[in-house]
């Protein structure tokens, strides 16, 4: 999301006229919790269609729930200075939700971003924060779009490794009650024995 003084540099007005357009209701800012206005893409493309002078660097980063937001804002203050000690123009995106979630907001603008051809690179402190399964889909359409994608970790920590459990763990849950009925005998089974053999291989 956008400062109101970066909305006013793109939409080429002043910061006062922002303020007036939010009075007058033409423009509906997100208020940050210390009360600071951040607008979408979406929201300023509605005014008037943005014209990049230059073409932007997206910083992505995303956690898996509500109860990591330590953990994102670790990894918005990583992005933003490696983005600044690049000398990049950079805006930061960010999600709450699962890897294998492909209906996430900020994946979607992110993506929308890319086909538009208004992205130079995609920073991201580890890989699986992109997405964590299709990865290589994604690097072929940013490639085809000519976007590079910068991963600044190779290496995971616990945390991810954690979040990989969860997801697989996601991924039994939902074939199982496929083949075997959400409700069945079976089923509640396989998803017992699955989170069983992680816990006693240490994974969690």
């Amino acid at each position: 999301m956008y400062s109101i003084q970066e909305a006013a540099k793109l939409l080429g007005v002043s910061i006062s006229t922002m303020r007036r357009w939010e009075k007058e209701g033409k423009i509906k800012p997100i208020r940050t919790q210390g009360g600071h206005r951040r607008y979408t893409l979406e929201e300023l493309s509605q005014i008037k269609p943005l014209q990049y002078d230059t073409k932007l660097t997206i910083a992505y980063c995303r956690v898996s729930s509500s109860d990591q937001k330590e953990d994102l804002q670790r990894q918005i203050e990583n992005v933003s200075q490696y983005c600044t000690a690049k000398g990049y123009s950079f805006k930061v995106i960010t999600d709450i939700g699962s890897g294998l979630n492909y209906n996430k907001k900020g994946l979607k603008e992110l993506l929308h971003l890319v086909q538009s051809n208004k992205l130079e690179r995609i920073v991201v402190n580890y890989k699986d924060r992109l997405i964590r399964f299709g990865y290589e889909i994604i690097e072929q359409i940013c490639e085809f779009h000519g976007v590079t994608i910068e991963i600044i970790n190779h290496t995971e920590d616990k945390t991810y490794e954690q979040e990989l459990v969860e997801d697989i763990l996601s991924i039994i849950t939902l074939f199982s009650s496929r083949l075997y009925g959400s409700r069945s005998h079976k089923q509640k089974k396989i998803q017992k024995e699955a989170a069983k053999w992680f816990k006693e291989s240490d994974a969690i």
